[in-house]
């Protein structure tokens, strides 16, 4: 996992997350939540309305580099990928349209292992205020202040949606806001041929665990692959330096950043943990 940054470009963005799209979203939203308190419906009926955030995938994948944003795998070549709510839209239900709760996720990370899970150190958002009496006066007056306008200076603000969310301290990280490397280590193991993700320091232990259950993301395969682009990387590293020949040390230097350390590189956030570790390490 490593930090993402969102893709904010109007000529890119897609349209039906901002503006007025955004605020008729959210009134019907708080209006179906009326009838959950209601009795008339037990929960929101999430189920023909997937359509819109689908939208918002094409932009999410460049956010991500094609990439998983939780296990840093590509996916769009063995896959299609998912629309993954950080916040399950099952329990935050007035997040399910908030383009700032979405993110690219590889299916494994999202369907076999995160689903609706969503583990949490002080419990949950305050939810939006709406009784069984709310009128439609105020719920529209209501509506668009429950989430962040990402074009726009209208809604949350996105400095209290980090608040919340750094208020809140889900146990897992949301790559958006949380820095994983100042969370994750990476140990290797020659014997079994494998790379696991741990914590990086015993006070982020909890939070490191409780994410990598999450997702999966010492999964088998993940610990093969990962180990198998060490074995390639520690060459490098190696060649870099210990050879006597400047043409191939700088040969080596120029691959080690374009094929381990950029961000576009899968697993790069493993490689740049290594980065500054002694070779005779690895």
């Amino acid at each position: 996992m490593r930090k993402l940054t969102r893709n904010l470009s109007p000529q890119t963005f897609p349209a039906q997350f901002t503006g007025q799209q955004r605020i008729d979203w959210e009134l019907e939203l708080l209006k179906e939540f009326r009838r959950v308190r209601n009795s008339e419906i037990e929960s929101i009926d999430f189920g023909n309305k997937s359509g819109r955030w689908k939208v918002a995938k094409e932009n999410l994948v460049k956010e991500s580099l094609s990439k998983c944003a939780y296990c840093e795998c590509f996916f769009e070549t063995v896959a299609y990928g998912d629309v993954e709510h950080y916040r399950p839209k099952s329990i935050y239900w007035w997040l399910a349209f908030s383009y700032h709760n979405y993110s690219a996720s590889c299916q494994l990370c999202n369907q076999k292992f995160k689903r609706a899970e969503f583990p949490n150190a002080h419990g949950n958002y305050k939810i939006p205020l709406v009784r069984r009496n709310s009128t439609d006066t105020y719920l529209k007056k209501s509506a668009g202040k429950y989430t962040v306008d990402p074009l726009n200076n209208t809604g949350l603000s996105l400095t209290n949606f980090i608040k919340n969310h750094n208020k809140e301290r889900p146990l897992s990280l949301d790559p958006y806001i949380d820095d994983p490397s100042l969370y994750f280590a990476y140990e290797h193991n020659d014997a079994t041929r494998e790379v696991i993700i741990k914590e990086l320091k015993p006070s982020v232990k909890e939070i490191v665990d409780s994410c990598i259950n999450l997702f999966g993301l010492n999964r088998k395969e993940l610990r093969d692959l990962r180990y198998r682009g060490l074995i390639k990387y520690r060459f490098t590293r190696q060649v870099v330096e210990t050879s006597v020949d400047p043409i191939l040390r700088e040969a080596g230097a120029n691959l080690l950043n374009s094929e381990f350390y950029d961000e576009k590189v899968e697993f790069c956030g493993m490689y740049n943990f290594y980065k500054n570790k002694p070779v005779i390490l690895l």
